[in-house]
């Protein structure tokens, strides 16, 4: 009997059953598994129903016995008041456990909560069978027939909880809601995918419409660059820069003789530093933006020093001479109004470059090849991360899974298409 007792809370396994296989879309799947599990859960609601009106049965039972158990009298009352009281506090004991045992055994009224329940009368069980041990061996010795009739009972109690517990195995719900989630996800990631896949063909559409608008571009751009009208203004504007190049020659070459006073000048100058050191610089830009010639004071400032003889040039002194002759007020104001001539001059011949209409077209070409440059590198990087958004998805692998997940839901061994 003890033997009996210690097996009373194990279970069995359900007989494991060869799948069947199907091939079902993923826009059906969420239908297809509720279809193919509606037969079971129908039959788990039955069981659960028929379980919970026998377990009620049976835990009455129990309890008429408990009371029988309570009531029963000694075959042998001769025995020592000690043995007596050792009798009547493992059958309260042993009573006690019992009541307390029946009074947790809750049968859920809804599958869903079936899962819980398991679990925790699992716990139960084994707590009530560590319990009772003992106080059920003592009882062998006195009550042995009562004693085993509520083993009996409890027994058969547990064999209706372990063949519903085997029907809901069979079930699987945590699977099929595992299953239900997964079919959820694949839908997205697969709708997310198509979006990347049709991106992604986009962008290289868009990348090879580009190209060929680029190709068709410079073929234009290079029947413009021959137009004759732009090609004459184009020429003109070459001559005026050779004039202004050659009229910036002209004093350049003045400020060439001047430079080793100007040199040994900026060294000991109280006035006008920056200035002499701008002319050192570039004398023709400066020329330009010196518009009070404040040139003429240095130059006054050089010749008094060169009349003193503070000047160290040395063999330079001819040239430098030489060249504060030239730099005059008069010479330099028709240096700068020629200056300014030329300078308009040459900016004209620009305009009437930029006025052509081929002129036009080819600042509108290259206006179009720059953005085309620049959807071009914006492309490509979107491209670049798409792949890796592609990649990250893995489609294919979420599907296997998923078709794992159906066949320990389901029992069937399914094939998902798209």
């Amino acid at each position: 009997m003890l033997k009996l007792l210690k097996a009373l809370f194990g279970g069995g396994k359900p007989r494991a059953e060869v799948p069947g296989s199907a091939t079902v879309p993923l826009a059906e799947l969420e239908d297809w598994l509720r279809q193919s599990r509606s037969p079971l859960n129908a039959r788990i609601v039955g069981q659960l129903a028929a379980t919970r009106t026998r377990i009620d049965q049976l835990a009455a039972t129990v309890r008429e016995k408990i009371a029988v158990l309570q009531s029963a009298q000694l075959l042998n009352p001769d025995i020592p008041e000690r043995a007596k009281d050792f009798m009547r506090g493992n059958r309260e004991e042993y009573s006690k456990r019992v009541a307390s045992y029946l009074d947790k055994l809750a049968i859920p009224n809804a599958a869903e909560q079936l899962g819980a329940f398991f679990d925790q009368h699992h716990k139960d069980a084994a707590e009530f069978t560590q319990g009772i041990l003992r106080p059920f061996q003592i009882l062998q010795e006195f009550f042995a027939h009562e004693s085993k009739e509520i083993t009996s009972v409890l027994a058969q109690m547990e064999q209706e909880i372990l063949a519903l517990k085997a029907l809901h195995a069979q079930a699987n719900p945590e699977a099929y809601e595992a299953a239900r989630r997964d079919i959820a996800l694949l839908a997205i990631r697969k709708q997310q995918f198509g979006g990347l896949q049709r991106e992604r063909a986009d962008l290289e559409k868009q990348n090879a419409e580009a190209a060929h608008s680029v190709k068709a571009l410079a073929t234009e751009e290079e029947r413009l660059l021959k137009d004759t009208l732009r090609q004459e203004a184009l020429g003109k504007v070459a001559e005026a820069q050779k004039r202004v190049q050659a009229h910036e020659q002209k004093v350049r070459n003045v400020f060439i003789l001047l430079e080793p006073a100007l040199r040994k000048f900026y060294r000991m100058a109280t006035r006008h530093v920056t200035l002499v050191e701008k002319y050192l610089r570039d004398p023709v830009k400066t020329l330009t933006e010196d518009l009070h010639l404040d040139l003429l004071e240095v130059l006054s400032d050089i010749e008094r020093l060169l009349t003193f003889d503070r000047l160290a040039l040395g063999d330079k002194k001819s040239q430098v001479n030489e060249a504060m002759a030239i730099l005059t007020k008069s010479y330099l104001g028709i240096w700068m109004r020629e200056y300014a001539q030329l300078a308009k001059a040459e900016k004209d011949a620009q305009l009437a470059v930029e006025a052509c209409e081929a002129s036009k077209t080819l600042a509108r070409i290259q206006r179009l090849r720059e953005e085309s440059r620049r959807n071009a590198q914006l492309n490509e990087q979107r491209s670049a991360q798409l792949k890796k958004d592609i990649e990250r998805i893995n489609v294919e692998s979420l599907k296997k899974a998923l078709e794992e997940k159906l066949k320990g839901a389901t029992g069937t061994a399914v094939t998902v298409t798209f």
